[in-house]
């Protein structure tokens, strides 16, 4: 269920990236679609870090999935 969910967050458009917490207290951030990989059969996804680095995350521990706040950025109207 929550490669479903994980899914879903990957296909909306526009894109919003989002944290995926573990059991252990450890959260990772998909920056974009393009950072995870989640194969429908495989039993882990991995998420890329922009430096590069990878993390293989058991999906049986991933207790929840946050959303990035988007900040409003502030129009100034000319005169």
């Amino acid at each position: 269920m929550m490669k479903e969910k994980i899914r879903d967050l990957l296909q909306a458009t526009p894109f919003v990236p989002f944290y995926i917490h573990t059991a252990n207290g450890k959260s990772f951030l998909v920056h974009h679609p393009d950072f995870i990989l989640a194969a429908s059969d495989a039993p882990h996804v991995i998420v890329e870090e922009l430096n590069g680095r990878t993390h293989t995350i058991n999906v049986m521990l991933i207790t929840s999935l946050e959303e990035v706040p988007q900040r409003r950025q502030k129009q100034r109207n000319k005169s």
